[in-house]
């Protein structure tokens, strides 16, 4: 997939990969199935995904956990777009699951702008890997590759107050696209409880208008402001969003978070300076 396909395409598209997603679904459930008995934490399954162009963010995610002594390999699985990608996650010890029809014949490349053509389409299959997972019954830590971790953020959201929210997310900032919640959805953690499974169901019936949209989480938020889930945004003194750095300005950047997601930003490019900036590009 290209930029060069039309956009006007793009609704028919999303009709398309929601069709062929349905109809390989008791395939992909077997194999997932069998994949992800090898292991879960507290029930709880860390979903992420990444194309070839996405590896060294994967790969300096992965070297944040080392040096802390963080263990993750066990609990987590990556679904891969390409097999450059598949082969960098089993390298590093993880499991890793691919699907080219399920989920599109998707960019492999890193995409050149935030909200182009190419990254419209992978909201897709980050969609619906998250389904695919809760319906399995496991909960789901879902995050975006380009993360930092400082302290095992499981510890924190399975803590005894957590056992109320159905779902909590990371704070994204006062982004006025994503009123009232403000819900980033590059980091959250869904309970496999009825209402978050219906509330994803929704998602991914969504996608054309993610699609439309050029954005996800928009769209998510818009299903958050509807009720009907225990929503919890995450404090961001202990989970520090794009918004709290950048490239040109004084970071406020808390002392000692959980986690950091290297968000707000345009393209790949913009991600490693800000890495870079703030000391936390490990490669």
């Amino acid at each position: 997939m290209t930029d060069q396909t039309p956009t006007k395409k793009l609704s028919s598209l999303a009709v398309d990969m929601h069709r062929a997603y349905v109809a390989e679904e008791e395939n992909r459930r077997h194999k997932l199935d069998a994949l992800l008995a090898g292991g879960s934490r507290n029930n709880v399954v860390l979903v992420m995904m990444a194309n070839r162009g996405y590896n060294d963010l994967f790969n300096n995610w992965v070297r944040s956990c080392d040096l802390k002594g963080i263990e993750v390999r066990s609990w987590s699985i990556l679904f891969a777009v390409d097999e450059e990608a598949a082969a960098n996650a089993e390298r590093q010890g993880f499991r890793n699951y691919i699907d080219a029809i399920s989920y599109g014949d998707q960019p492999r490349e890193a995409v050149k702008a935030f909200g182009d053509r190419d990254f419209r389409l992978l909201m897709f299959q980050k969609t619906a890997i998250v389904r695919d997972v809760l319906s399995l019954g496991y909960d789901v830590l879902f995050q975006d590759v380009d993360m930092v971790w400082r302290k095992d953020p499981l510890t924190y959201l399975l803590d005894e107050g957590a056992v109320e929210f159905d779902a909590r997310f990371m704070y994204d900032g006062r982004n006025r696209f994503h009123k009232p919640l403000h819900a980033n959805t590059g980091f959250f953690l869904l309970r496999n409880r009825p209402a978050s499974r219906k509330f994803w169901d929704e998602a991914v019936l969504s996608f054309a208008e993610m699609a439309r949209r050029g954005s996800q989480q928009s769209v998510i938020n818009s299903l958050l402001a509807q009720g009907g889930l225990r929503v919890d945004i995450l404090p961001e003194e202990h989970f520090a969003n794009g918004h709290l750095f950048s490239v040109n300005q004084p970071s406020r950047l808390p002392a000692d978070p959980f986690v950091i997601h290297c968000s707000w930003t345009s393209n790949r490019e913009h991600k490693l300076l800000k890495y870079k900036r703030e000391n936390l590009w490990y490669l």
